[in-house]
């Protein structure tokens, strides 16, 4: 679920709680200044006015403002609406009580009144600022007060009083003016902000469909990646099974096709699986020098007979092939291997070029085509997952689309960058620029050879997995290797098939997911129960990121479905070769 986000108030509530926070922080410094402004038109008026009358109304002023200090306490537990109603009240009070000192300068004193009009000119010009927040105020404050003003000297008759009155008249229109003009950008300056609000949930909300989105998508491939290796896994191990028991002419050969095809649908498979154990952050690369001209070599010999089969030349040039970078040995040949087959996929003609070339502190390796090439406004779609921009209409032959998201996400773990460059209709390049190494030892920068195949005849292997169809192709396998085989369906059902047997099984072959519980914890307890730490291999189809991160933090060595019968014999071998030693 999104983080809960409390629900945005109403556009007036808002504006009214605005304005209402405005008018309590302006409070004070708006009170101070009228405070002192009493003190300047008293002490100027004292020497020509009544002093009981000018002491009256500072007297009274001083009350006025002192409330006007007391008011946002006074009201604070009000609502808004009331809240702001005082205000407007208390702008009509002041408003006239400003205008009424005018009233106590002696009309003959044109000095002294000059003096006093043009300090209510500022008084009236300085609070328009602070009532301008409530347009109530605003109102009730200029029109109180400068509007008596106006009227006052409009019935004193006379040029200079009617001058003064027009003064004021044109003072009050103005202020009005600006004050709502101020308001309207503070109205807006709210709307602004709950549009942003509005916007940034909408976001919020979209982001959130998104990851659920990808959330079910990554559930869907890995729920149908299990399903699809596990009758896959039957089929590949069934032809192994066919190819040790079956001749006569034209069997070996179909039994290879069938091989073929099944290696076909794993490599798609496969791709899912890369891509969920990046996400899941069980890859742990091993960095160590490798030879340039060893790494192009290794794509010669593998993608030539490919691409003179499509009728394409391959060429690879090491123009630092006596040069060193540092590398993991599997990812790097990973991402090299897919740039490739991704290059011959998409050329009809001409070639591709595998290249080694300097560049600054790094080896760049890049993979040229002259094929269909790549539109500028795609060159960052084509690493996302399950995107083909010409493969429409899902042609298998063209894979899945996860080539590139794969080496995209192998660069970012391995911390290599990825360049590519482009021209629709010319050809493609990929760079990958990686660190420069020098090899710490002829053994380091060997790869290590593959131990030789070993007997594995007359070993006990338990087989546990709730597939019927694979429990038989594993037993007949296992057999016609000369194995002994216990199958069982399950945790309970090999515990039995256990207590029944004569001697401890050398080796267990064990699926991953079960109805109760996982094979991590069915081997851990039949070590327990055996008092022995048997060798044992996880067989499993499941590639979601928690259970690859279980399996990784078991250490138990792991298999992902379809297994080749190969791979199964060359672990039962090691299994057989550590027994004799």
């Amino acid at each position: 679920m999104p983080p809960s986000r409390p629900a945005p108030l109403p556009l007036p509530q808002a504006i009214a709680g605005e304005e209402r926070r405005l008018l309590k922080e302006g409070t004070l410094a708006d009170a101070l200044g009228s405070i002192g402004a009493v003190a300047v038109v008293a002490f100027a008026e004292y020497a020509h006015a009544s002093h009981a009358a000018i002491t009256a109304w500072a007297g009274g002023m001083l009350m006025l403002l002192a409330l006007q200090l007391a008011f946002p306490r006074l009201l604070s537990r009000a609502s808004d609406h009331r809240f702001l109603r005082g205000y407007a009240v208390l702008g009509v009070v002041l408003g006239l009580a400003w205008a009424a000192c005018v009233v106590l300068v002696r009309p003959d004193d044109f000095t002294y009144e000059a003096f006093v009009v043009l300090a209510l000119c500022v008084i009236f010009t300085a609070g328009s600022v602070f009532s301008a927040h409530h347009l109530p105020m605003l109102y009730g404050f200029q029109l109180s007060g400068l509007g008596s003003l106006a009227a006052i000297y409009a019935l004193r008759g006379g040029t200079i009083a009617w001058s003064i009155a027009a003064g004021f008249a044109i003072l009050m229109w103005t202020l009005i003016g600006y004050g709502r003009a101020f308001h309207r950008g503070f109205v807006r300056a709210i709307e602004l902000g709950f549009e942003n609000t509005r916007l940034v949930g909408e976001l919020t909300a979209k982001t959130h469909a998104l990851e659920q989105a990808n959330v079910a998508k990554t559930r869907f491939l890995a729920s149908a990646s299990h399903d699809l290796r596990q009758p896959l896994h039957a089929i590949s191990l069934l032809t192994g099974l066919l190819g040790e028991r079956a001749s006569g002419p034209g069997v070996p050969d179909l039994v290879q096709r069938i091989g073929q095809s099944t290696e076909a649908m794993e490599s798609l498979l496969n791709g899912i699986l890369d891509i969920s154990r990046l996400d899941a952050g069980v890859e742990h690369p091993q960095l160590i020098p490798l030879s340039a001209g060893e790494l192009v070599e290794r794509i010669d010999r593998q993608f030539s007979p490919q691409a003179a089969a499509r009728g394409l030349r391959l060429r690879v040039r090491a123009a630092a092939a006596d040069s060193w970078l540092r590398s993991d040995r599997v990812l790097l040949g990973r991402m090299l291997d897919n740039l490739v087959a991704n290059a011959l996929r998409y050329t009809a003609q001409g070639g591709v070029l595998v290249a080694v070339r300097p560049r600054g502190d790094g080896l760049a390796l890049e993979v040229w085509d002259s094929g269909i090439g790549i539109p500028a406004d795609q060159l960052d779609a084509v690493f996302e997952e399950f995107v083909q921009l010409h493969n429409p209409q899902r042609d298998r032959s063209l894979g899945l689309g996860l080539g590139l998201s794969i080496v995209r996400r192998t660069a970012e773990l391995l911390g290599h960058r990825i360049e590519v460059r482009s021209r629709p209709g010319r050809g493609s390049m990929f760079r990958l620029v990686v660190p420069r190494s020098t090899p710490a030892s002829p053994e380091e920068a060997q790869p290590a050879a593959a131990p030789p195949a070993e007997p594995v005849a007359g070993l006990r292997v338990l087989v546990i997995d709730d597939e019927a169809p694979i429990r038989f192709a594993l037993q007949g396998l296992l057999e016609a290797w000369g194995c002994e085989c216990l199958a069982a369906r399950d945790g309970a059902e090999a515990e039995a098939r256990l207590a029944a047997a004569a001697e401890a099984p050398d080796a267990i072959v064990c699926d991953y997911r079960f109805e109760q519980g996982t094979g991590v914890e069915l081997v851990g307890r039949l070590r327990e129960r055996l008092a022995s730490d048997v060798p044992a291999l996880i067989v499993t189809g499941d590639v979601t990121a928690s259970q690859l991160i279980d399996i990784a933090a078991s250490d138990l060595p792991v298999m992902h479905k379809p297994v080749s019968p190969a791979a199964l014999r060359a672990w039962l071998g090691r299994v057989a070769l550590a027994q004799l030693a």
